[in-house]
């Protein structure tokens, strides 16, 4: 009895969280989908439209800056995950051989940077003395390097069985084809999982391109989003660039909501398909054996 009160429990107060969690997603989605008569009707509390209208969608897409925000933000997504996913990985490595001189020097620097960071003034000063300022590897490369994923991917490194290194070495493999062929292969998951949590990372950056980026072409689309709630003016702004109309049967609340519709449903829609790596991947980096 008492485990069936128990399971019971536990449903009852997952199914309410999740109800809370998906609540304000499914608010922005009913909201984005009505025409401004309705929206004013019902005081923009909506949870199912009456009838529904694509044309905040429409008028999004019309609109260059957001097209081009999207851009920005794609390419800032796939090539921020694959450069800092390649730069950890070989960091990794490095530093998972026992015999590689000063290991212990380079494992405290990697240490230091979890624990103290260069603080903003410092960081957008080296980012400015680069010259990136208003590129998109000013968003890219002060984030190069995860320590915290280094620390983790080393940790996995060093939890595989000496047998297998030991057999590809007496087959004549290299470092390099060591790593590439029998280390990278099998650290998939959790490589896997450090993607993942590095490309939401930069999907959902805003606060870096704010500090960096003064063009409004570069803009990514989680800062167009934020410019878009905090004043009517930076709304306006996105409406006539490069609209061909701007449809006066939806409201600015109805464009706001697909905006931010936009920005969450693409990651959220990429994570079933890394569920079952990210999952294994923060296991094996933590667990030996």
């Amino acid at each position: 009895m008492s485990e069936r009160v128990y399971q019971w429990s536990a449903a009852i107060i997952v199914s309410v969280i999740s109800v809370f969690s998906v609540l304000p997603l499914w608010y922005a989605i009913s909201s984005s989908l009505v025409y401004i008569q309705e929206w004013n009707a019902k005081g923009g509390f909506i949870l199912w439209p009456d009838e529904i209208t694509l044309q905040a969608y429409q008028q999004m897409f019309a609109s260059t800056l957001f097209t081009k925000a999207m851009g920005v933000t794609l390419l800032r997504t796939a090539m921020g995950a694959l450069l800092t996913l390649a730069f950890t990985v070989i960091t990794a490595y490095a530093v998972s051989r026992k015999k590689l001189p000063g290991r212990k020097v380079l494992l405290l620097a990697i240490l230091i940077t979890i624990l103290f960071g260069g603080g903003l003034i410092p960081t957008y000063l080296v980012v400015r003395d680069m010259q990136l300022l208003d590129s998109i590897w000013a968003l890219i490369i002060p984030g190069l390097v995860d320590s915290w994923s280094v620390l983790v991917l080393k940790q996995f490194f060093e939890n595989l069985p000496t047998e297998v290194e030991e057999s590809a070495q007496i087959d004549g493999a290299g470092e390099i084809q060591l790593m590439w062929k029998i280390m990278i292969p099998m650290a998939a998951p959790a490589m896997a999982a450090i993607g993942l949590f590095t490309a939401v990372g930069h999907w959902n950056a805003w606060f870096d391109a704010l500090i960096y980026i003064d063009d409004r072409k570069l803009y990514p689309l989680q800062l167009l989003i934020r410019n878009m709630f905090e004043n009517d003016r930076e709304f306006s702004i996105m409406q006539n660039a490069g609209a061909a109309t701007i449809i006066p049967s939806i409201s600015q609340e109805s464009l706001k909501m697909a905006l931010v519709v936009y920005g969450i449903l693409p990651i959220l829609c990429v994570y079933p398909f890394l569920q079952k790596y990210f999952t294994k991947g923060m296991y094996l980096g933590a667990v030996k054996g």
